[in-house]
This record gives structure tokens, sequence and C-alpha cells, in this order.
């Protein structure tokens, strides 16, 4: 069992059916690693980060996404992002200010990796935490 923090962009593509560059099924990687996490027992970190982004892009509450979840039967953990999380040896390293937070929420929930689409994103600081794509994951 592994425990995985979630990046937005996953079930935001999930949620609005994005299909990204040469036709690729976005919603549909998404779809089929939602499905590998509830039939391994894997456990999916949301954290504040991770609902606020959810929000402000598709107007789900926090309700209305934990209810999928549910629903899907995928075990997930809610955790909250605090003050003081080392985010900013991430930032001095190149990564995005709201990519950095999610590093170190990662590591502060321990998680075994992040998954995202934005692998390019977290390329600078890979040896701090695995990153993969919902289709590579295993």
């Amino acid at each position: 069992m592994q425990r995985i923090y979630l990046d937005s962009n996953v079930f935001i593509s999930l949620f609005s059916k994005e299909i990204g560059r040469n036709l690729r099924g976005l919603f549909v990687e998404a779809e089929g690693f939602f499905k590998q996490v509830k039939q391994k027992n894997h456990i999916l970190i949301l954290s504040n980060l991770f609902f606020e982004e959810v929000q402000k892009q598709t107007y789900l509450s926090e309700d209305e996404i934990t209810t999928y979840f549910k629903e899907q039967e995928v075990n997930f953990e809610i955790s909250k992002i605090k003050p003081g999380l080392p985010w900013r040896k991430f930032v001095a390293k190149g990564v995005h200010y709201s990519d950095a937070l999610h590093m170190a929420a990662a590591i502060a929930f321990k998680c075994n990796c992040i998954v995202t689409f934005n692998i390019k994103d977290f390329e600078k600081v890979k040896q701090e935490i695995k990153s993969v794509e919902p289709a590579n994951f295993d």
C-alpha cells in the first residue's frame, strides 16, 4: 500500500474530460489511475491546496470531490498544509511556488510519490520525491 500525493491537475483532467496534445485522453489515464489505486488499496493524500485548485477550475465543493472518491471506493486522506513547510528550498531550485508547496506537503505527509500530469514541473528536484504520470504509475 502506497501513500500517493495527488496533484489537482489529475482530478481536474478527469472531471473536465480533458484531451491533451496528440489527442491524448488525459481523463482516461486519470480514470485508469483511480481504478488502480482502488484495486491496490493505496491511499490518495488530498491537501487543502488540492481542494483550492480543483474548486477554482471546476467549482466543485470539497464535499462533492470527496463524494466522488467515496462512490468510487478509493481510499483517501485529507491532510492540511500548515505554515512552516520547507518549500523555499524548492523555489530556490527553480520550482514554481505552488508546486514547491505540493512537494513540501507530499514529503511532510510521508507520501511515496506525487501523481501529476506536470512531471516537468518537478524535474529539477526529482531526487527529493518521485513524481509520476497517472498512466505510468505502478
